[in-house]
Order: structure tokens, then C-alpha cells, then sequence
């Protein structure tokens, strides 16, 4: 393993080779640099993966937990260090960063034994949602490693000051409704907070507060700083008059050093996560030119910071807080020297928050589908209040019961402290608006608008306000559908869109703490501008078809619900239905009557119609329908030409028997999976015969999200993953591909 690792050296090495001979030339050679170290890491990144795999993905590995344990639906995940591979061990900068599924808790710092078995790293894709791909390759992550439940395993769980720590807060704290932020803001750890509390944090536009990032870190290198300073002022006097003036001469650059190791010990107990080593490498920064004494502009000094953090941890550039939280401080660097002419110190802070709020205003909605109303006032009463009372009360609080047990009455006034909060984002819901693409077309020149409009001419203005008009207006098409298949695993929810409205086919699976509506369709929904969703189909009762129903009829209220199963005749899905719904026409072609438990074969098998002018467009939704099912189906049917359609059943050799194919040429179809399932679907059968039908095949797990846009005689077809478009790091954690 060592002898191949010093390949990954020899390009950075030239390239620092190439840097050193640039004489005089030191922005070239600063780059050339950048450069080697970038190539460094991702070149590390591959041997890591390469390392993981060469043995086998049945492996006995000792690791050590690097991470608080987070609860999922089987067991609990926590992330790790591979140490050694079949007892091999392997050196330090190969070793490989690991998602460790495990049936029982383990604690930080515990070292694990055991046989396991490694799976590449793969996740849903689609145009809006949680992007798992890109979030574990920014946090250094090759691969998932689980381990069995009745497989002998050992593990050393030795005395950690990190677990030790956790487990005093989480005692102390247990009684408290607000235990989960605490956890949150103490040791970036979330896993206790609730679905609602960051449900209401969203919309009020304060979720950055409870995650640890630049702003905490910000807030402990003050203090420890101020703690320093204040030391040092009353205890100069204890000291001889060489020692004083010593102090004198020196003391800041101590106060600079206490406050960045008091924020070091900070970051540590969060496990330096990317978000806390961005910010530590920025204090080293600006503490730098602070001791250099350096006249440099702030944007030189934010420029400087940002390049620096690119070259050490490169991969940060995939995690959307990086851009976040530099924009941010952008931001405030360039409003600040515009406000500062302000005599007014609130008018200040009020005008600097304003400002950020609006700047913020098109990245949030194309982040979050969204935005707040009100969350400029929420970030100007509550980023105070956390940066003054809370954060600090709540590291006095841990400390004083890791060394006391007098520390009740503080998380009481904790407690206390954070009831307005509580009161306060209870109405966030209520001011929260929904965005999509078109809404973002608009808000975007109209923040531009405000912003510049003391500079721009009444004549620009105009213009610009015209231009934006137009291009909103221009995006507007009312009169054609879009058919989307979400990539939602192993599953089925696709979405019917005309104009502003749309009819759901299935929703995708869910459990008591998850939902595909919450967490893929309602987003993608909004940001295709959808603001009503009129029915919902429902093919069957599985959970991978059905399981979001509650989710989608809470969220999205729809006027009917059409499915196979249950006792009323108002929402009957059964052969011979008929309805029209805006420009198309719906008939269910399946089942033949309605049952009391819809099973597989009894899915709802609707076919949809699109006519304009003298062309239609046909679209056929199948659910799991299985061969019985299938060859009863063609005995009722003439020969039917589709132009997309979706796979029975996820492409089980099951479904899509002889008689299905003789009956129905599909020009286009989709198999709704999830990449390299344990069940193995599709079948490789099943999709060689649709080929060789002449079909063209798209699967979820492969392509992702996957578009049909029906306008006029064309059908154009976009999926999120491409062969050409891929970024390097998704094909090598799905597929190895180097």
C-alpha cells in the first residue's frame, strides 16, 4: 500500500517543481502550488478508495469512531477511520473515512473489530433535494461499510474526554425540552433534534444557528480573546515593572493565541467538521496579518482566506456552506464599508441585515425552494441573542458540569433564555413562501434593482424592471406537460405538471421519521413552480408507492385521491374510469374491480393522453403490475403505441412478459430503482428485451431524475446524470471509475 502511495506525489511534485523555477513570479507560483497540494488530496481520495476495495468487499476491518452516532431506521451510523484491512495495517494518510452502519450505539472514540461488508457510496439525484453524493465526498467519505448484526464483533469503547463530555451534557440536559440544541450548539451533534424544531428553524431562517460553523467559532475565539485581555489587564500589576512591559508589548498576540486555542477545543469537541477547520484556518489568516502587521484591503484579506481554505481542504469547495458562508462574509465586509458612514449604531445593524436579507434572497430560495418573510428580523433578534447570551451561558453551562454538579440552575436559565425563540419560530411556517425557477427569474433583477438604484438611470431601471417582465412571462407554459420521474430508490413517484398545477402518481416510500414527499418530491414540485397539486394516484398500497401519502396530503392538500383499494366509489381507480383533467385525458386500463388491499397485481395502470392540434402524446404508468396481471390486461387491449412509459414492477423478471410487449411499443421507458439494490433490479433480461423493442431505456438509479417535456410534436428528455456531466468524484464513489 505505502509503495503505491507515493505515486499520487509525483504530478504535485512537478507542479511544484515547475513553481520553484518561476522566479519573481510568486502569484504563478502560489498557484502552481495550490494547484499540487489540490492535486494531493484528490489524488489521496483515490488511493483511499483503491486501498478500501483491493481486498474484497467482505472485509474484517478494525476502525475508530470518528463522530457522534446518529439513529436511522436500522441501527445507528456513525463515521470512521479504517485502520487496518485484514490485518494489514495501513499507513497514515491512506487510511480510508468510512460511513459505519452498525445494529448497536457505538460511542466516539471506540475502536471496532469485526467482519463487514463495503458498498460503494450512492444517492438519489435530482434537480432539488439533499445531494448525499456530494455532502459525504466534501466531508472526505469513500465508501459505506455495515456491519452485521449477528456477526462477532469487538469493540474497545476506551475513556474518551469527547464521550465523556457528551454523555455529562446529555445527563444534565436530559429533562430539558431543548436538549437537542444544546447537543447541537455544544458538539455539532443533531441527532436529537426534533423533525418540527428543524422544520420551524428552516422557515425562519435560522438553521445556521444550530449548526456549528464560522459564526460559534467566531463567537468562542471572542470570548476566549476578551477572557484573555481581561486576565492580563488585572494581573499586570502582580508582576515586576520588566514583566509589565513585556505584557504591554506582548499581551494581544497571547490574547490572539488564547482565543484560537479556546476555539481549537471548541472545534475538537464537534471533530474539526469542514465548517469549524474553514473558519480556524481564516483566524490563522487574519491572526497573521494582525501579528505582521499587514495593510491589506478586507477583500484581499477574504480572498487570501477563501484560496487558503480551497488549497488545505479542496473537497469543501462540494459543500454548499462553503459558498455560504463566504458569500456571507463578503457581504458584510462590502455593506459595512457602505453603512459605516452611519452615525446611528443600530441604524447600522439593522441596514446591514436588511441588505444581507436581500443579497441572501435568490441564493436561499434556489437552496431551500424558499424563503422567509420575516427572517431578517429573526436574524437580527436572535444572532445577537445567541452570540451574547446562549452560546457562551451554554459552554459555561458544560463546563461547570463536567467539574460541579451545581450546574442545574444555569441550563434552568438556559431554559428560560430560549423560550422566545421557541415562541418565536412557532409562527415561522406561517411566513414562509415557496419559490421556483421562475420566481427566482424574477426576484433576482429585482434585488439588483434595489441595491443599485441609487446608482442606475430612471431610463436603466426601467429597462431592467421591463427585461425582467418578459423573461418571467416568457418562462410561463401553460399549455405544455412535463412528466417527471423522481430518483426516489426503490420506488415509484412521478409527477404530472401543466402550468402551475399537478397530479401525482405514486408517492415514493416512508417510516415514522422520513419521507420521499418531504424530502424529494415536495421540493422538485417547487422548484418546477408548482403551486397545487390537484389529485394523487396511488398504483397500490406498498410502502415504496403509498408510503408518502400522509406526508403529500398534508403538505399539498389534494382535491381528489384516486387509488384501487377501499370501499368508496368517489375515488375508484378500476378499469373503465374515465376523467379529464386540463389538457389531458386519464383511463385506468387496470384492475378490473376494486379490491378491499391493493397488491401488486392490482396496480392501477393508468394511460394519460395529450392531444394539441392533430398530434397526442400517450404516457402510460404501470405501477407492480406482474405477468398474470399483464397477460389479463392484453386480452382487453389493441395494439397501443407509447411514447414514455414506466417499467412494471422496477424491472422484475416478474413483469414485462411477451404478452405486454406484443401489445405495447413504448418508444421510451423508465425503470424506477435504486443503484445496485439488494434486489438487483432490473433484471438485465428485462432490459435487454426492451432494447431490443426499440425502446429507449432510462433507470432512476443510473440516470437520476428523469424529464419528458411534451411540447407541440417533440418530446425532449433531460436526466440529472449524465455520462459527460458527471463530476469525477460521483463516478468513482458509485462506480470506481477513475
Amino acid at each position: 500500500m505505502a509503495c503505491d502511495a507515493k505515486y499520487c506525489l509525483v504530478d504535485p511534485a512537478s507542479l511544484i517543481s515547475i513553481a520553484c523555477l518561476i522566479k519573481r513570479r510568486w502569484v504563478l507560483s502560489a498557484a502552481f502550488i495550490a494547484m499540487s497540494l489540490a492535486l494531493i488530496q484528490g489524488n489521496l481520495f483515490k488511493y483511499q478508495s483503491r486501498v478500501l476495495f483491493q481486498f474484497g468487499t467482505d472485509i474484517t476491518i478494525k476502525a475508530r469512531v470518528d463522530s457522534y452516532f446518529k439513529k436511522i431506521t436500522h441501527g445507528y451510523e456513525v463515521e470512521a477511520t479504517v485502520l487496518t484491512i485484514n490485518d494489514q495495517k495501513i499507513s497514515l494518510f491512506l487510511r480510508p473515512k468510512v460511513l459505519l452502519r452498525s445494529p448497536s450505539a457505538l460511542g466516539p472514540g471506540a475502536f471496532v473489530t469485526a467482519s463487514v461488508s463495503v458498498n460503494r457510496i450512492s444517492g438519489m439525484l435530482n434537480n432539488a433535494g439533499f445531494d448525499r453524493e456530494k455532502y459525504l465526498f466534501s466531508k472526505g467519505i469513500v465508501a459505506n461499510v455495515t456491519l452485521p448484526a449477528k456477526n462477532h464483533t469487538i469493540v474497545v469503547s476506551r475513556p474518551h474526554w469527547r464521550a465523556t463530555f457528551h454523555d455529562v451534557v446529555r445527563n444534565e440536559t436530559q429533562k430539558s425540552r431543548f436538549q437537542g440544541l444544546y447537543l447541537a450548539l455544544i458538539f455539532g451533534d443533531r441527532s436529537e433534534l426534533t423533525n418540527e424544531m428543524r422544520r420551524q428553524l428552516q422557515y425562519s431562517g435560522l438553521s445556521h444557528l444550530i449548526a456549528i460553523s464560522g459564526l460559534h467559532v467566531g463567537i468562542v475565539f471572542a470570548l476566549g480573546y476578551a477572557i484573555a485581555s481581561i486576565f492580563f489587564t488585572f494581573t499586570k500589576v502582580l508582576f515586576p515593572p520588566k514583566t509589565r512591559a513585556w505584557l504591554t508589548l506582548y499581551g494581544w498576540p497571547l490574547c490572539l493565541l488564547s482565543g484560537f486555542l479556546i476555539a481549537l477545543l471548541y472545534c475538537a469537541l464537534g471533530y474539526f467538521a469542514i465548517s469549524t477547520v474553514r473558519a480556524l484556518i481564516m483566524l490563522v489568516v487574519i491572526s497573521g496579518l494582525l501579528l505582521w502587521q499587514a495593510r491589506v484591503h478586507r477583500i484581499t484579506i477574504i480572498l487570501l482566506a477563501s484560496s487558503t481554505v480551497l488549497t488545505l481542504v479542496p473537497f469543501s469547495a462540494a459543500s454548499l456552506s462553503f459558498w455560504l458562508s463566504f458569500s456571507a462574509v463578503t457581504l458584510l465586509v462590502i455593506t459595512h464599508a457602505w453603512l459605516a458612514t452611519r452615525q446611528n449604531v443600530v441604524l447600522q445593524v439593522l441596514s446591514l441585515h436588511l441588505v444581507l436579507s436581500l443579497c441572501f434572497i435568490p441564493i436561499v430560495g434556489y437552496l431551500f425552494q424558499g424563503l422567509s418573510l420575516i427572517g431578517a428580523l429573526y436574524n437580527v433578534l436572535f444572532v445577537a441573542w445567541f452570540s451574547v447570551c446562549i452560546v457562551p451561558l451554554s459552554l459555561v453551562a458544560a463546563l461547570l458540569a463536567a467539574v460541579s454538579t451545581c450546574s442545574d440552575w444555569l441550563w434552568r436559565l438556559l431554559d428560560i433564555a430560549l423560550t422566545p425563540l421557541e415562541l418565536a419560530i412557532g409562527f415561522a411556517p406561517l411566513f414562509w413562501l415557496d419559490i421556483g425557477v421562475g420566481d427566482l427569474a424574477l426576484l433576482l433583477p429585482l434585488v439588483v434593482l434595489v441595491l443599485l438604484y441609487r446608482w442606475l438611470s430612471r431610463q436603466a431601471l426601467y429597462t431592467l424592471a421591463l427585461i425582467t417582465i418578459l423573461i418571467r412571462l416568457g418562462m410561463e407554459r401553460e399549455s405544455d406537460i412535463s412528466v417527471q420521474f423522481f430518483d426516489v430508490g426503490h420506488g415509484l413517484a412521478v409527477a404530472i405538471i401543466q402550468g402551475d398545477e399537478a397530479v401525482i402518481y405514486d408517492t415514493g416510500s416512508a417510516n415514522d421519521n422520513f419521507s420521499m414527499v418531504d424530502t424529494v418530491v415536495t421540493p422538485n414540485l417547487i422548484a418546477a413552480g408548482v403551486e397545487h397539486v390537484d389529485g394523487l394516484i396511488l398504483s397500490h398500497g406498498d410502502n415504496d408507492h403509498a408510503g408518502g401519502e400522509l406526508a403529500l396530503r398534508n403538505r399539498w392538500h389534494p382535491t381528489w385521491i384516486r387509488r384501487p383499494e377501499g370501499d368508496t366509489t368517489s375515488t375508484q381507480c378500476v378499469r373503465g374510469t374515465y376523467w379529464r383533467w386540463k389538457a389531458l385525458e386519464f383511463k385506468v386500463l387496470w384492475p378490473p374491480k376494486r379490491v378491499s388491499r391493493a397488491y401488486n397485481p392490482h396496480s392501477c395502470v393508468v394511460l394519460v393522453t395529450f392531444e394539441k392540434g392533430n398530434q397526442s402524446k400517450r404516457l402510460l404508468l404501470t405501477g407492480d403490475i406482474e405477468k398474470v396481471s399483464e397477460i389479463l390486461l392484453a386480452r382487453h387491449l389493441e395494439p397501443l403505441s407509447i411514447d414514455v412509459m414506466s417499467v412494471p414492477h422496477h424491472g422484475s423478471s416478474t413483469s414485462s412478459s411477451s404478452f405486454l410487449h406484443r401489445t405495447i411499443n413504448a418508444k421510451n421507458v423508465v425503470a424506477s430503482t435504486r443503484f445496485q439494490s439488494r434486489w438487483a433490479l432490473p433484471s438485465p433480461r428485462v432490459r435487454a428485451q426492451y432494447q431490443q423493442n426499440g425502446s429507449t431505456w432510462f433507470e432512476t438509479g443510473v440516470d437520476g431524475q428523469v424529464i419528458f417535456d411534451f411540447s407541440g410534436q417533440e418530446i425532449s428528455v433531460s436526466t440529472t446524470r449524465t455520462e459527460y456531466l458527471d463530476p469525477w468524484y460521483r463516478q468513482m464513489l458509485r462506480s470506481r471509475v477513475e
